[in-house]
Order: structure tokens, then sequence, then C-alpha cells
């Protein structure tokens, strides 16, 4: 731990001064003008409870990214914390953070896919519109010139 109670991430923010389930400091930085970090926070319980519920009841089509990715964010920390308190093996550890950071990484690769779609639906109706205002500079012989024929 840093100075005056800061915790060793930069300096910047003190470390939480909730307890673990190991009966340990949380390590954890404070994320909020109070003393503790989100996960301990009382004011932030309902919240968490709310998102873990959502997430439970989702299923992958429907959920939206950003809930999804606070509540791996938050098992990653909860895990971190459980790693560091000697509730989990660090072998433990390092697999379920790697699971929930490929989890974490698969969001970007599934924005980019609803990207893609999209610019694909919109780039075939300007194609779609090209071609109309195509056909219709040219008149009924093929010819370029309008509408009527010309005098032979």
């Amino acid at each position: 731990m840093g100075v005056g109670g800061m915790s060793e991430n930069g300096g910047n923010k003190a470390q939480c001064s909730g307890i673990t389930r190991g009966a340990t400091r949380c390590s954890q930085p404070v994320n909020t003008s109070g003393d503790l970090c989100y996960l301990h926070d009382p004011s932030k319980a309902e919240e968490r409870r709310a998102t873990a519920s959502k997430a439970g009841k989702r299923s992958r089509r429907g959920a939206t990214v950003p809930e999804d990715v606070i509540v791996l964010r938050e098992r990653l920390l909860q895990i971190t914390e459980d790693v560091l308190a000697g509730r989990t093996t660090t072998a433990k550890g390092s697999v379920a953070g790697s699971l929930l950071g490929v989890a974490i990484r698969s969001f970007e690769v599934e924005k980019k896919q609803r990207e893609f779609v999209e610019l694909e639906k919109r780039l075939e109706a300007v194609e779609k519109r090209d071609r109309a205002d195509k056909d219709q500079e040219h008149d009924d012989n093929g010819y370029p010139f309008g509408s009527g024929t010309w005098a032979r």
C-alpha cells in the first residue's frame, strides 16, 4: 500500500476500507467520494443485485453490452480480491480472469459485426438508389437523350 492510505495503483485513489469475506481489507480502489469501492458500498447493493439479476435472466441476443461488461468487470474485481486474500488459487484466478477477459473482448467483436451488417444494409440501399437513378436517365430505347425517339 502507498503512502497515506493510498493504493499502489498510481497513488491517485484511496484503497477501499471494506472487509472481504476472508476478513481482510479490500484491495480495490475507491470509486466514489466515500471510502468504499463499488462492491462494498451499501448504497450500491440494490444496483448490484438488479444488474446481476438482469444479466442472469437475459439471453445473449437481447443483452446490452454496457451492463454485461459492468457485470464481468465486477466479477474480475471479485476474483482479484479472492486471489489476493488467498480464497482462490492464483492458477484458478488466472484461468477465470483469462476467460472473463475473452468474454469482454467478445463484446467488441459483436459490436463490430452489428456495425458491419448496418453498413452493408446502407450500402445496398445506396446502390439500389443509384441503379434506379441510372435507369431513369435512359429512355425505352436505351438512349440517354430523353424519353422521345429521334426522327429519321
